[in-house]
Order: C-alpha cells, then structure tokens, then sequence
C-alpha cells in the first residue's frame, strides 16, 4: 500500500496475488474487484520493478472515504391488507473488519395509522471476499397482522417468518471481457401463523434446502450479457417439517427445482439523450409438485412493471421474457421506462 492510503485493511485475504508467487493478471483483476466492492472504496494498482532481477512489486493505492452509510426509502410496495405503504431505515458498514467485508442492518415497517394492520421486517447481512472465494450470510425476521371481519366479530390474523441463508461462491474462470462464477446456497425458513395469538398449527412450516448455481457474465462492446442456472434441493436438514400439503399429495417441500436466466443489456444514445435496452427471460422446471413458496410467480412489481403484487399468477413451472426500454431524463436519477412482457406458467394451476 502506498503511504497516503487507507490502512485499516488486512490486504492478503482480499489479494490473491502473494509474494513470491508468479505475476498473474487475473490475480490483480480479482483483487482490485474484492478492494473496490464497497461503494466508499477507490483504489489503484501500478506494477513497478522490484529491487531483485525479474521481478516486480504491486503498488496499491486504496482510499476509503468513510466506513458507514445510511439509506432511506419511501415506496408503495406493500400490500392493501397489511400496509401499502413502506419506510425502510438500512445501516451498512462498509470493510468493519478490515477484510473488505460488507456488514448492512436493515429495519422496513409499515406506514398506516391505526392498529388494524401492519408489517415489519428486519433484516441483516454480512460477506467477505477471499481471494477468488466469496461468503455470505443473510437473516430476516418478519411479522404482519391484519383483521379478517367474522360473523360475530372480527380476528386479528397474524404471523412470523424467519429465514437464514449461507452462501459460499467462488470465481472458476475471468478474463478481460467475461467471468463465470459458481455458488452455493443452504437455507433454512421457518413460519408460523395466528388467530387471536393461537396458532393455526396445520400452517406452521419449517423448511431447509440447498442451490447450487453457475453464472456469467460477458462484456460485448457497450452490451453486458448476463446468464445462469441453478438447481434447488429441499431437505429435511436443521429440524425441517414436512410441509402440510404433503398430508395430502397436493405439494412437498423436498422439491427439485431448476431455473435458468439470460439478461442483455445494452445502453445506447441517440438525438443526444441516453437510453439502455435490457431483455430479459427467465425458466423454472420441476419434477415434483412444489409448495406455493417455490413456484414460479409473475405478477409482483420486480416481474411485470406497473402490477401491484396483490394479485399474481403461480405455477410449478413457467417462462417469462422481459423487454425494457428505459430513458435516462434530465431530472437527476429519475428514468422512464417502458416494459413490454410475455409469460406462461403451467401444472397444477395457475393459481390466481
């Protein structure tokens, strides 16, 4: 590091390249992507001659402007039973213990008055790159109610969710211009739901499974295409349940799921105004009846622009292709999109 950098940095877990080890450009590449994955980090590398024959040291220049952020948001993505509209308070600490790691606390909860319903979500993250290797790990703690008009009176259904998620990736291969990548996730989710603070025991589920993944991304001129597969096994690790719809045939949580994605993405100007075309297509296959958590789903704000979530459409397997046009306006980081989209979904539905 050079002498006016940031010091507060173990700089050997982030940079495969060692002394004593062969100059390898990917090595240099790979560490520069790890020191600059926290947005408050910019750094710089100059390979200079070394004091003996042959070789060559790296000199890395690496400022960090501040280790905290703090983010606030404001949005409709809620639903009409337990509050439409959000607030969220994010909290991320950028390289806490000097390993270039992230750690983010997350607080969302609804915006209504009144306490007839109502949401909160809490949430926390934390990763680390190692060399070409990466970890993370994610946690939520969800609860909602609302009030379900009876004959006689009304109820207060409510309920919990937790969920905890351990990834392990690792770069396979990178070059100037594209990098595969494979992954490993074991999750672990457990619900439960209430009537009037009993629980409703044929809806509680307690699930675990594990993916694995391989991703691509390619850089063609000003495009980036992006592209992936994965496959999603339930399990009965960590104390997992049956899930209630395997009493009766209807679904399993030991599902076999494999999903495949593809994204381009290219920008492009034109009458002197900047535009960016992304399409996009996503699969999901299955052998097995799923459970209403791992179908395949369309309808929400993040698959078809302008639907609300409150009404979707599910299934054990589907295809969704995406089309956007999007116009960067003049007005400071506001865009205008335009979406066009084609989906199926099929077997055992779908579910409205």
């Amino acid at each position: 590091l050079t002498p006016d950098s940031s010091r507060w940095l173990w700089l050997y877990s982030a940079f495969p390249a060692h002394e004593g080890n062969i100059l390898d450009l990917r090595d240099i590449e790979q560490g520069l992507e790890n020191l600059q994955r926290l947005p408050t980090v910019r750094a710089e590398m100059e390979i200079v001659p070394a004091d003996q024959p042959g070789e060559s040291d790296i000199i890395i220049s690496r400022q960090q402007s501040k280790f905290w952020r703090l983010g606030l948001s404001l949005d409709d993505s809620g639903t009409t039973s337990t509050g439409r509209y959000q607030g969220g308070l994010t909290l991320s600490l950028d390289n806490p213990l000097a390993l270039s790691d992230l750690f983010w606390f997350s607080v969302n909860h609804d915006l209504q008055t009144g306490r007839e319903k109502g949401n909160q979500n809490l949430s926390a993250h934390w990763s680390v790159p190692v060399g070409y290797w990466s970890f993370g790990l994610t946690g939520s703690d969800y609860h909602y109610h609302q009030t379900v008009a009876g004959y006689y009176e009304d109820y207060r259904y409510s309920g919990k969710s937790q969920s905890l998620t351990a990834q392990l990736s690792r770069v396979l291969h990178r070059s100037s211009s594209q990098k595969t990548t494979a992954s490993l996730d074991v999750q672990t989710r457990t619900t439960r739901n209430y009537i009037n603070d009993t629980e409703v025991e044929v809806q509680r589920r307690h699930v675990s499974s594990w993916k694995a993944g391989l991703s691509h991304r390619h850089y063609i001129g000003p495009a980036t295409l992006d592209a992936g597969i994965s496959y999603q096994r339930g399990t009965r690790w960590f104390g997992a349940q049956p899930a209630p719809e395997e009493f009766f045939d209807e679904a399993t949580a030991l599902s076999r799921i494999l999903r495949t994605d593809a994204r381009l993405s290219l920008p492009f100007s034109f009458a002197g105004q900047t535009f960016r075309f992304d399409t996009a297509w996503q699969r999901q296959t299955s052998n097995t009846p799923l459970t209403s958590q791992d179908q395949f789903s369309i309808g929400g704000r993040y698959t078809v622009r302008g639907f609300d979530g409150e009404r979707t459409l599910s299934a054990d397997r589907g295809w969704l292709v995406r089309n956007d046009l999007s116009w960067q306006t003049p007005l400071p980081g506001s865009e205008f999109y335009w979406r066009q989209i084609t989906a199926k979904s099929a077997v055992r539905g779908p579910n409205i």
